[in-house]
């Protein structure tokens, strides 16, 4: 714990200097470098603002994330990958690219990863929209808003998943796909394990599928897909009333769901 708060207090002393401190005398990092560095994996979490989380990068593994954007740099960051999983280097900027809706690159003359705001959003999946329902995106998930309802369908963007092991890639997805199944609908049901869902097909994706009905009434439905590596949670929240006119809808969009190569 101690080791641990000196850690955090060294973060927040340079969170205000990071990105102009000593930058430019860092060794460049050729690509051959830069794509061993990025399949190394990291026990890194993200926690907090952008600012903060590459303070605290800076200041326990020597690594440097930095961004010209206010808007990136005050957003709050959130792991949204299991305990059990360790990300790659690559992986774990994919997340914070994917919650400040930015894009990443190395930056040769001071040897940095930058994040930075793209003409235009990246697409993880392709969708037919409903219509009459009208998409937020959030960064790491897309809210699908029916007219008749405050909320309707989400859909989760989880993140990418490899193994070193070839042979345990198969393993390695299950145990993903288990995880998030228990993670969303274990609001619903303490102990929910797999055994309460159902293996189904949404468009070519085999999924893992739990309904239930809440307390409050709510018929809540979710599909949990991980195909070659990439993670996708879809849940879907419907008033009983409403449900008749609003699921032949989300049953069309997930039937039309397409994960971007």
């Amino acid at each position: 714990m101690k080791k641990r708060m000196t850690v955090l207090s060294l973060a927040v002393v340079l969170t205000a200097t990071i990105g102009c401190v000593v930058l430019a005398q860092r060794q460049d990092t050729k690509d051959d470098a830069q794509n061993d560095f990025l399949a190394k994996r990291t026990s890194a979490s993200m926690i907090g603002s952008f600012k903060g989380f590459a303070s605290l990068l800076y200041a326990a593994q020597n690594v440097v994330i930095h961004t010209e954007s206010p808007e990136i740099r005050s957003a709050q960051l959130q792991s949204l990958m299991p305990e059990f999983y360790k990300p790659t280097w690559r992986e774990l900027f994919d997340a914070i690219a994917r919650k400040t809706q930015s894009e990443w690159r190395y930056h040769s003359k001071n040897n940095y990863w930058e994040f930075y705001k793209p003409q235009k959003p990246k697409t993880h999946y392709t969708l037919e929209i409903a219509q009459g329902w009208k998409p937020d995106n959030r960064g790491d998930y897309i809210c699908y808003q029916p007219t008749i309802a405050p909320v309707g369908m989400d859909i989760y963007i989880m993140g990418t998943y490899s193994s070193d092991n070839p042979e345990g890639a198969n393993e390695l997805s299950k145990k993903v796909k288990d995880s998030f199944a228990i993670m969303f609908a274990k609001h619903f049901k303490d102990d929910v394990t797999p055994a309460d869902m159902k293996d189904v097909t949404v468009n070519n994706y085999r999924a893992l599928h739990f309904e239930i009905k809440s307390e409050k009434g709510i018929i809540w439905r979710q599909w949990v897909i991980v195909e070659a590596g990439k993670a996708f949670v879809i849940v879907s929240a419907i008033k009983p009333e409403h449900d008749a006119q609003l699921y032949p809808d989300v049953q069309k969009m997930i039937g039309s769901f397409t994960i971007s190569k």
